[in-house]
């Protein structure tokens, strides 16, 4: 995509529109500008306010998780403006635009099968919780202790960041036959 293509407020509201159509689920407004920006066609303030206008216009909805964070999905109505004007993005847009949806997604994706969690003991030391669920059901799961909040802060921070990893190590240990050669 090369600068100045998406020029004025109109296309970018356009491509924001496909990219929300590229998207099997409702998403975050940063999740949503991570997949939008690509290439420097347009900045922050640009999204914001394209952004804001189809809010208005109810081409997109906001709406709550169970958590109460905000979330927001493209209507029929923007998704048949979507379709309209699909045409009027460059192929090369479009591709770009589908492959940081993908990519966004299974960010969401990974990070919604990771669970971090610690409760606080009476004897003052901390449980940890460290999972990796496949639709509800543990894949993996941890329970560490930990002596402050700063060791679980830690333990959950590298949990997530290298959560593959993590439970491929394990594997390999509980796997391999070292152990049984005694």
């Amino acid at each position: 995509m090369s600068m100045g293509y998406l020029r004025d407020k109109n296309d970018i509201k356009y491509f924001i529109l496909f990219a929300m159509s590229c998207l099997p689920f409702p998403i975050s407004e940063p999740d949503l500008l991570d997949v939008c920006l690509i290439d420097d066609a347009f900045g922050y303030f640009e999204f914001s306010e394209a952004f804001a206008e189809l809010l208005q216009t109810g081409h997109v909805r906001r709406m709550e998780d169970e958590e109460g964070k905000a979330l927001y999905d493209i209507t029929p109505l923007g998704r048949e403006a979507a379709k309209i004007f699909e045409g009027d993005l460059r192929m090369s847009v479009k591709d770009k635009a589908q492959a940081a949806a993908v990519r966004v997604v299974r960010k969401i994706r990974r990070d919604s099968s990771l669970e971090t969690s610690h409760v606080q003991g009476p004897d003052g030391t901390y449980q940890v919780r460290l999972a990796i669920n496949d639709r509800d059901a543990p894949v993996l799961a941890l329970d560490v202790m930990a002596m402050n909040s700063r060791q679980c802060a830690l333990l959950e921070q590298n949990f997530r960041k290298d959560a593959e990893k993590i439970y491929n190590d394990i594997l390999k240990i509980l796997l391999s036959d070292t152990f049984q050669q005694e």
